[in-house]
């Protein structure tokens, strides 16, 4: 649904040049459009993404094709939805409430993204994840370490940019991204799911079967005697057969 809207996002755009300033005009979220009652761009804001900056849109489809298709997988669609509705619900009302000023304005899906993050980061916080970079260099880490790095990161956005509103480089919605994961970790604390299958541990190396002990060579052959005098000598099995034959043998040789 992100890529068919960001498609006629670009398409409009391309075909429109004021194709964009309609966008945000009315889907995006802004303080005057809340003070004014429209409460829906809650539900429209993140349709919209940057048509300039693709790694806007590229870490949201990451987030949805991996730990929401995860977690859909695991624990069917309705949790991944439901944590991507009340990340982009709650990451809204987080931005809104730290920016006042009439021209701001915030669009894109990234705390619904973040929401996705955080749920199954704390479902699965040690599930160790190794790839190649550039097919050479290998790198391990762990959804729990991801989580607490970026979470990290955005506190200090929202300190400096958000709260004491200084100057940055770049203004990432520090806000509505921990907003966002907050929604993720509620959620999935909400619907209480079974606790993932741990794999089963590796069954203990058995010991192989040593020789058999030596039997005494008189007292089997005592045994044996005892069972022909007790049930016959049909009674007899194959292997007591050839002690006798072997202890017959012997005898006959001296």
């Amino acid at each position: 649904m992100l890529a068919a809207a960001f498609a006629l996002q670009w398409a409009g755009e391309a075909g429109w040049q004021a194709a964009a300033g309609w966008n945000e005009a009315t889907l995006a979220l802004t303080p005057a459009a809340w003070s004014a009652g429209e409460y829906w761009r809650l539900a429209t804001y993140g349709l919209i993404h940057s048509t300039t900056n693709l790694f806007h849109l590229g870490l949201v489809l990451v987030a949805v094709l991996g730990p929401g298709a995860a977690l859909a997988r695991e624990l069917g669609p309705r949790l991944p939805l439901g944590a991507w509705v009340a990340g982009q619900l709650l990451g809204g009302l987080c931005w809104l409430g730290f920016h006042r000023d009439a021209g701001e304005l915030h669009f894109g899906s990234t705390a619904g993204a973040y929401a996705l993050l955080a749920a199954y980061a704390v479902r699965h916080p040690d599930r160790t994840y190794r790839f190649l970079v550039f097919f050479v260099v290998p790198v391990r880490f762990r959804p729990r370490a991801v989580l607490l790095a970026l979470l990290g990161g955005e506190a200090f956005f929202l300190l400096i940019g958000e709260v004491l509103q200084r100057a940055l480089p770049f203004a990432p919605a520090a806000s509505a991204h921990l907003g966002g994961a907050v929604a993720g970790w509620l959620v999935l604390r909400a619907s209480r799911p079974a606790p993932p299958e741990r794999p089963a541990p590796p069954p203990a190396p058995q010991a192989e079967p040593g020789p058999a002990p030596a039997l005494d060579p008189r007292a089997e052959l005592d045994r044996i005697l005892d069972k022909i005098n007790q049930t016959g000598l049909g009674s007899l099995t194959p292997a007591e057969r050839r002690t006798l034959a072997t202890a017959r043998d012997l005898l006959s040789r001296r």
